[in-house]
């Protein structure tokens, strides 16, 4: 906006004497003088005031320093060659088109006789036209550097710069065309030319201007539309850095679309389009719904005008919020995420009626087609329909929101999104999980985040017995307070949990402000508790195990051969049976690989 003002400023202050001047025409008009005095004093001073305020445009625009250097960063070689220009059409403007003006409308007229010069305002106009070829072609040949500027980043000439050869050539071509009509005396062909052509592109830079002008503004508004801060997002990427660059990107295809639609209303105005035409064209029938009622091309038409604005704005719906209504809210991606959705689904639905309507099948035409689609939604379509109306109740009462981690049906991750039958969650392997909205509302869900993100870390730990307990649970409570990532409030505690057969069991709970460190402080307190317990002189028992062997009873032995059953009396614990099985040696392996030469 700094920039617009600076603009408005500039025209202001270029306005400044053309304004006294056309102030002495209305003077010199309402004086008491002769008529054929004081009109071509009034008209003179006028068309003067005119080109003063063109040739001063220019130069605040065009100088050192001024509006096009700061705002389109366009070189000093520019500048000069378009200041140039525009004093050059000025200058051409007052001494040829003024002239002839007064000629041709018999302005001029001494003792009341108007003066004709024909030939003399043909030629004024011829020279003012030929002017304006010469400066045409100044401006677009092949190192001019205007184009030359313009050629350093090809986005700046878009199509133009693909066919920057053609639309020179067409540009010159209908200036010579424009010169050699009036030569040869269809005049009004030849005025009407050069006046759609210079509001043309007077147009086309006008638009050009303010569409570099827009994409100035969305760079430097870019940063304020969210809350964190540019140097945070810029030092690594993240989630508020990528709605920025899309938010970006979409405003920029809007300036471009409303730039391109306005200068397409003002070339329709400055050429007079006839609408009569389309007119015609939209009246045509394409079929008959009733004995009443005909669908026509217009109808078609604006049907399929109602789509595309239906679908601009489901694309930039967020975009406007963003701007607009995020910035009023209080910052929890889960509600804005459900206000956006919410928001879409209603512009769809008036959307879809909307373009019904248009071509004449409204609720009335359609409520066979409806009932058929009732009935084929109660039967086939039930689970979709289900699960619509589930991501429509998860979206309203907001039991998970985007951006919860959630366990359910086995499943654990991050929402990512809510869409219409299914959502979107992805675990701690990167993987997105489909899982259907309906399981959300009938199933067992768990929602680590759902009241905040702060969530608890067990720390089991078992010690030998006849540790001190008060040393150990002190012992745990400062490796906990020492860890950055965990929480003062809630505080972390340290029990004793219970007596197993060889060792004390102790739990320590901690808290952390997310879920995601969960796995990084389990292993810091872990470590640092091996650690300061080897210092401490505790001692963190093995697990231990007692196997006992038992005399079998003599009756499971019966089966047995004779031989393999025979024990002495006294011994009371049967000897291990022999097994008369002779396994074979081993083959050596360098045997198994010789070959037959070997």
């Amino acid at each position: 906006m700094k920039e617009l003002r600076r603009l408005l400023i500039g025209i202001a202050s270029a306005a400044t004497w053309p304004v006294y001047l056309a102030l002495m025409a209305y003077a010199a008009r309402v004086a008491p003088w002769p008529r054929d005095l004081a009109l071509p004093s009034c008209l003179l001073l006028l068309g003067l005031a005119l080109a003063l305020f063109v040739a001063n445009s220019g130069r605040v625009a065009f100088r050192r320093g001024g509006w096009a250097e700061e705002v389109l960063l366009a070189p000093r070689e520019v500048t000069i060659q378009l200041r140039r220009v525009v004093m050059t059409l000025a200058i051409a403007g007052s001494v040829l088109l003024i002239p002839e003006f007064l000629l041709r409308e018999g302005i001029i007229a001494p003792g009341g006789r108007p003066i004709s010069a024909i030939a003399l305002s043909r030629m004024l106009v011829i020279g003012f036209e030929l002017t304006c070829w010469i400066l045409a072609y100044r401006l677009l040949r092949k190192n001019s550097p205007l184009l030359d500027w313009l050629n350093e980043q090809p986005t700046r000439l878009g199509w133009f710069g693909r066919y920057r050869r053609a639309v020179t050539t067409t540009v010159l071509t209908v200036l010579g065309l424009v010169l050699l009509l009036d030569g040869t005396g269809f005049r009004f062909s030849a005025r009407r030319l050069i006046f759609g052509g210079f509001l043309s592109g007077f147009l086309a830079g006008a638009c050009y201007g303010t569409y570099r002008l827009l994409l100035q503004i969305i760079d430097k508004q870019t940063w304020r539309w969210i809350r964190d801060e540019p140097e945070t997002l810029l030092a690594e990427e993240t989630p508020a850095t990528a709605e920025i660059d899309d938010n970006d990107g979409k405003l920029r295809t809007l300036a471009k679309v409303v730039v391109l639609l306005l200068g397409a209303f003002g070339l329709s105005t400055i050429w007079n389009i006839d609408l009569a035409l389309f007119d015609y064209i939209g009246k045509q029938t394409l079929w008959t719904l009733s004995a009443d009622t005909v669908v026509n091309v217009g109808d078609v038409v604006k049907m399929v005008f109602i789509i595309f604005v239906t679908a601009g704005i489901w694309r930039y719906l967020n975009t406007f919020f963003t701007l607009v209504v995020f910035p009023r809210m209080p910052e929890d991606p889960g509600i804005r995420y459900a206000v956006v959705t919410l928001c879409r689904y209603l512009v769809l639905g008036v959307g879809v009626l909307a373009s019904l309507s248009a071509v004449h099948l409204g609720i009335e035409r359609i409520g066979v087609v409806l009932a058929a689609l009732g009935v084929g939604l109660g039967f086939g379509l039930q689970e979709i329909v289900s699960n619509f109306i589930s991501g429509l109740i998860l979206l309203l009462e907001r039991p998970i929101r985007v951006g919860d981690i959630v366990s359910v049906s086995d499943m654990t991750g991050k929402i990512d999104r809510i869409n219409i039958r299914a959502t979107t969650i992805i675990n701690g392997d990167n993987q997105s999980m489909i899982v259907p909205n309906r399981q959300f509302i009938t199933g067992n869900v768990i929602n680590w985040t759902h009241k905040d993100k702060i969530v608890r870390v067990a720390i089991n730990v078992s010690v030998a017995i006849g540790t001190d307990a008060d040393k150990v649970t002190d012992l745990l409570l400062s490796i906990a307070h020492a860890d950055p990532d965990v929480l003062n409030n809630p505080v972390p505690s340290s029990l004793l949990d219970s007596m197993g057969n060889s060792s004390l069991l102790f739990n320590l709970s901690v808290f952390v402000p997310e879920p995601s460190l969960m796995g990084r402080v389990k292993h810091r307190i872990y470590s640092e508790i091996q650690r300061r317990f080897e210092a401490a002189g505790i001692v963190i028992p093995l697990p231990a195990q007692e196997l006992r062997v038992h005399a079998m009873n003599p009756a499971a032995y019966q089966h047995l051969d004779a031989s393999n059953r025979r024990w002495d009396a006294a011994e009371t614990v049967p000897p291990a049976p022999k097994i008369a099985t002779k396994l074979p040696l081993p083959v050596p392996v360098e045997n198994r690989h010789m070959c037959v030469d070997e």
